[in-house]
């Protein structure tokens, strides 16, 4: 069982990997280590050294584990303050994912409004309280004993809850060195689908589109978190009707410093 760091230092070498089964999630593997394995790629292809400003995702089809498949790259356009570069996740000659990645360098300007916090408040707890969501073999996708999930409100998954959000931590089990952009893309997609804890028995449920804006580039923190910290998650179902939803999210650091925001459109596939 290869840690998510091992495919992680893998990509930078290879264009062609093989995750295995631990990484699953139902008959694929998780969609958020398809996408992370995408902007690592990238990573290759860097024609500047800009911080990440937003990804866009889609998730074209399934992307098997136990398989090999291989990573396409190309620069869409790089200006002198703004790049805009694409990874193509192939596999058996089909697209599993497509990430449209944009980096920004920083530039003078008058417009300067602060990034909003939003730490937990004293009755969510210190990081990693709440209910945790473990590894169960055959009941929980097996992607999950990679990852810690700390529900603080909202409801677990085919609960019927009448909750629309979803707040909690999230961290890697097995995680070292500094927190980057591609640990916290497949941290973010971890997260089991706010509409799923709205069903009372299992039904399928899959990102269709995501993405995801970087509100804070881990380059600007005065200190670089770990890649194993407690990140503190927060979600709501914008919208929801004829089987399709949209969520909007909010990533935060353990002090409240807002690091992402992400927007999924989600299917559910309750009645078929």
């Amino acid at each position: 069982m290869a840690s998510f760091d091992h495919y992680y230092r893998a990509i930078h070498d290879a264009s062609s990997l093989t995750l295995d089964p631990s990484w699953g999630q139902g008959k694929t593997s998780f969609g958020g280590m398809s996408a992370a394995m995408a902007l690592a790629s990238l990573e290759r292809e860097l024609p500047q050294d800009a911080p990440l400003r937003s990804l866009a995702i889609n998730f074209c089809g399934p992307l098997a584990t136990g398989e090999p498949f291989d990573t396409q790259t190309r620069v869409l356009r790089a200006g002198r303050s703004v790049t805009h570069i694409q990874a193509e996740v192939h596999q058996n000659d089909q697209c599993a994912t497509i990430l449209t990645a944009c980096y920004g360098a920083e530039r003078e300007s008058d417009v300067d409004v602060a990034t909003p916090s939003a730490a937990p408040s004293a009755t969510e707890g210190e990081p990693g309280a709440g209910q945790r969501l473990g590894y169960i073999p055959g009941i929980t996708p097996e992607f999950v004993q990679h990852i810690d999930f700390s529900y603080v409100s909202g409801g677990l998954p085919f609960s019927g809850s009448k909750d629309n959000h979803i707040h909690g931590w999230m961290r890697f089990k097995e995680a070292s060195g500094p927190l980057s952009e591609v640990h916290l893309v497949a941290l973010i997609d971890a997260w089991p689908p706010a509409t799923l804890q709205k069903l009372r028995s299992p039904a399928p449920c899959a990102s269709i589109t995501w993405s995801l804006d970087i509100c804070t580039p881990l380059s600007n923190l005065p200190t670089t978190p770990n890649a194993g910290d407690w990140l503190w998650y927060e979600v709501d179902i914008v919208a929801a009707g004829h089987g399709y939803a949209q969520t909007t999210a909010r990533i935060h650091l353990a002090d409240g410093t807002l690091l992402a925001l992400s927007r999924q459109l989600v299917v559910v596939y309750d009645k078929r």
